[in-house]
């Protein structure tokens, strides 16, 4: 089998646990529970991509605003404006709960910059968008086919708790390419953030879960050390 091309992350360790960056074009879903780090990894991801290694990407927000998206962001260091100002980055706030427009204002949006990185946050608010699970999960895998031929390296976030995990009505199991979890674990008397990766296709995996610190940098997966690990 031939390697895939790759899209490096930005977020430093990532790479190294999911054979060098998530193969071009996939969809992975990151899953966590509140707090351990889901917006900051997708705004990690479309800064250093546009920064670094000059991808432009759309972030569509379905809670925040971009104001509170940039400020945010700011807190790490990242002056996501001139990238605004400079085209290579779109931050689009969603607030109607209408299906079909928001993927028609995706496409638009993907189309309009010529995008190669795409952040959905956060994708559990997709639950409002429906009466009947049934059609949820019709419309939401049309939605994942529809972004693996967008040309774009996808990131959708979900939520998940210590003692459950709420399925994107089958996204995660029958339309993403990878699934990359989030934890925060009690480790005697501390709580230590930490990532796994659950699959991502066509790329040799770490089984391990891994240390995560979050600093005035921002993200950084210790990838070279176990989480039970005196960290």
């Amino acid at each position: 089998m031939a390697e895939p091309e790759r899209t490096k992350t930005g977020v430093p360790g990532l790479d190294e646990i999911i054979g060098g960056g998530i193969p071009r074009e996939n969809l992975v879903v990151v899953s966590g529970d509140p707090g351990s780090g889901k917006t900051g990894l997708c705004l990690e991801y479309l800064y250093f991509g546009a920064l670094t290694y000059g991808e432009t990407g759309v972030f569509i927000s379905l809670e925040e605003s971009e104001k509170e998206l940039v400020k945010l962001a700011s807190y790490f260091g990242w002056d996501f404006q001139s990238l605004i100002d400079q085209n290579k980055v779109v931050f689009i706030a969603v607030e109607l709960y209408d299906f079909d427009k928001l993927r028609n204002t995706i496409e638009d949006a993907i189309t309009r910059i010529g995008a190669k990185r795409l952040v959905i946050d956060p994708g559990v608010v997709f639950r409002l968008y429906f009466e009947r699970e049934l059609d949820a999960r019709k419309r939401i895998l049309s939605l994942g086919r529809m972004l693996k031929k967008s040309g774009c390296t996808a990131i959708i976030t979900n939520e998940i708790s210590l003692d459950k995990a709420t399925s994107l009505f089958g996204l995660e199991e029958y339309v993403a390419d990878g699934v990359i979890l989030l934890y925060h674990t009690k480790l005697e008397d501390r709580f230590i953030r930490s990532i796994g990766v659950l699959k991502m296709r066509s790329t040799v995996i770490s089984e391990k879960l891994h240390p995560i610190t979050i600093t005035a940098d921002g993200l950084k997966v210790l990838a070279k050390q176990e989480l039970f690990e005196d960290v």
